[in-house]
């Protein structure tokens, strides 16, 4: 079975099964910081991770984010126009200011040209406030919530410095999945230690 010109299912097929078109991503940078750099649970970060996070090649946090910053994002990174439809507008590090976060997803969720919104985060800062934010989000245009899990075995976890335990992403899933939100899961394959075997048996 083909899906497009593709043999697997891809997301740029689903993109244009579900809203009949092509959609592009834009990241924005909200400028947040990280529980893993920020002393909560550490101070070096992930040992994959720089020191400017999920927003090194998104537009700079110090942009006001109104459509006008929108449409420069998408002229920096040469995304077609007139029919410009942002994927993930807000591709934003980590939540952890409830201001902070409506002050910067609202423009973005709110632009006539944007059709998702997705949002990079940790399943550490969901706290309550937050998904009340996310599940408002939700009701104006779906929203995607991206957590970085990269593996599910402990020793691997402690050895890249994640910062959090299994059950505290597995919790994370549920409770964006009773409010109606989708989760898009990161991991990464065959880091230090890792057979293919015990790789896939993730």
């Amino acid at each position: 079975m083909c899906w497009g010109e593709k043999r697997y299912y891809s997301l740029d097929y689903y993109l244009k099964e579900t809203f009949h078109e092509k959609l592009y991503k834009l990241s924005l940078n909200a400028g947040c910081t990280c529980p893993n750099r920020d002393g909560t649970c550490g101070s070096r970060g992930c040992i994959f991770c720089s020191r400017g996070g999920s927003g090194d090649f998104a537009a700079s946090p110090f942009l006001p984010l109104r459509n006008s910053s929108i449409r420069k994002s998408a002229d920096r990174f040469q995304i077609p126009r007139p029919r410009l439809h942002c994927l993930f507008s807000g591709l934003y590090q980590y939540i952890r200011s409830r201001e902070r976060s409506g002050t910067c997803f609202f423009p973005a969720i709110e632009d006539p040209e944007v059709k998702v919104l997705s949002i990079a985060t940790r399943p550490d800062c969901l706290p309550p406030e937050i998904l009340n934010l996310l599940g408002r989000l939700n009701r104006i245009k779906p929203v995607w919530i991206e957590l970085g899990l990269q593996t599910i075995h402990a020793s691997t976890a402690a050895y890249i410095r994640r910062g959090y335990p299994l059950s505290v992403f597995e919790e994370a899933v549920r409770t964006l999945r009773a409010i109606g939100i989708s989760v898009i899961v990161h991991t990464i394959l065959y880091l230090p230690g890792e057979s293919k075997a015990r790789c896939w048996r993730q």
